[in-house]
């Protein structure tokens, strides 16, 4: 099933340009924040990084850049609108569809550049309460450092340098210098990331609820670099007069 701006439709009978990522290919991922599990996951749509640092924004393209102006696509969480997706445990994502081209419009003109649906897990009937757990631990370096000289080589080419242009050479004793600090190692480090999500949920026929709970640290190959996240999050929904009602609950605390 796919939702869209007026309702769902299954897959097979959508006409419009909209993609798809569920549940199961976010959590394949580990991300940290949710638009890097949309990574070359749909056509069309970019992801791009603000900074390195850790947990630091991303820029979501649909399409290509139509403005001058903003943008950013509208982003709708369960109906609401949201501005910053850091706030959102990627573990709690039911699906994300992606709509691309005019079936965007029924929101208006703030969707002009696309559109970014997020449903979140809800309760399932089930005749036991259903808990899950998920635990991640990575660490990340440096791909590439940039190769210096060490302080003996440097002051050797140095004094060449000056020689050659007539000066005299400013390292009278090279033999001292030894390896000298390459101020890389003073800077760079491993970076480790952990992850933990534990989630409860349960319903009947009349009533469904989850909760869950789930805490981020990222530490980044720089040694001030870091990002933490704690997450809270209830959501449910029940049926009143005879199913002709439906009342939903979302809760979300970062």
């Amino acid at each position: 099933v796919v939702v869209i701006g007026y309702g769902s439709s299954t897959k097979k009978e959508i006409t419009g340009a909209v993609s798809i990522v569920k549940a199961e290919e976010v959590a394949k991922l580990n991300p940290n924040r949710l638009e890097q599990a949309l990574q070359g996951q749909s056509a069309g749509v970019q992801i791009s990084s603000q900074s390195g640092s850790p947990g630091g924004g991303y820029n979501i393209r649909i399409r290509g850049i139509s403005t001058n102006g903003d943008n950013n696509p509208l982003i709708l969480v369960d109906g609401v609108r949201y501005a910053d997706l850091s706030a959102l445990d990627p573990y709690s994502i039911e699906s994300i569809n992606i709509l691309k081209d005019a079936s965007a419009s029924i929101y208006g003109v703030q969707a002009a550049n696309g559109v970014v649906l997020i449903t979140t897990k809800k309760g399932t009937k089930s005749d036991k309460p259903v808990i899950d757990f998920h635990a991640y631990v990575g660490t990340q370096s440096s791909a590439r450092r940039i190769p210096v000289l060490n302080a003996t080589e440097y002051a050797i080419l140095s004094n060449e340098a000056h020689a050659n242009g007539g000066q005299t050479p400013p390292f009278n004793v090279i033999s001292d210098l030894g390896e000298g600090t390459d101020w890389q190692d003073e800077v760079f480090q491993t970076g480790m990331g952990t992850d933990q999500s534990l989630s409860l949920q349960g319903g009947t026929e009349k009533y469904n609820l989850r909760g869950s709970m789930g805490y981020t640290s990222q530490t980044g190959t720089i040694l001030t670099s870091r990002f933490e996240r704690a997450t809270y999050s209830i959501g449910g929904s029940t049926k009143l007069f005879n199913d002709n009602l439906k009342i939903d609950l979302n809760a979300n605390i970062a």
